[in-house]
């Protein structure tokens, strides 16, 4: 080894190189054509499997924070309708005291119809707050894992494409199919 590294620094470094990648077994033919193998399937990998999920995702993610900030909002309408709904029972209260000496059931009765309708109000926010977030995930949701399956199915299908025989790709399709049907029952039950 010691003599192998004393040739190297001597004038025939390039032979020396060379017996030494031989007495290790390296192939350099084989090695540079590994490198632009694993370097070409690094760059393809990139181009079309990591770079649009990331991208994917970043949108998944505006999305998201835009049904957060539906959901502040909609926070924000409850609580300006409880304000509301606040006030409403104040302007009853006065009112009530103001003609308590003459209709004092009268007082009574429009302010338990006050409470009533702004209970309602504030319940029904709430209620369609609710429901627009759990329609927006649910759609978010959906379409994320659609995309990301048909990303997956183009990138393997790239990447397996030299390499299937036509009856290796209608047996795997067969497969995938046959795994999708029972996904989809296991999903619609769920």
């Amino acid at each position: 080894m010691i003599g192998c590294l004393l040739e190297i620094s001597g004038n025939n470094s390039g032979s020396a190189v060379a017996r030494l990648a031989e007495g290790f077994g390296v192939q350099t033919e084989l090695l540079i054509a590994q490198i632009v193998n694993f370097c070409l399937v690094t760059y393809l990998l990139y181009r079309f499997a990591v770079k649009p999920t990331l991208k994917t995702v970043e949108e998944r993610q505006k999305k998201i924070e835009e049904g957060l900030r539906f959901a502040e909002e909609m926070k924000a309408k409850q609580a300006s309708a409880e304000r509301e709904r606040l006030e409403v029972l104040k302007k009853a209260q006065a009112d009530a005291q103001a003609l308590l000496a003459s209709t004092k059931a009268e007082g009574e009765r429009y302010l338990a119809e006050q409470k009533k309708a702004a209970e309602e109000k504030v319940s029904q926010l709430t209620e369609q707050a609710r429901y627009a977030m759990e329609g927006e995930r649910s759609a978010i949701m959906k379409e994320a894992k659609t995309e990301i399956a048909t990303l997956t199915v183009e990138t393997t299908e790239r990447l397996l494409s030299g390499i299937l025989t036509d009856e290796m790709r209608a047996k795997l399709n067969e497969q995938a199919a046959a795994l999708l049907a029972t996904k989809d029952e296991h999903g619609t039950q769920a």
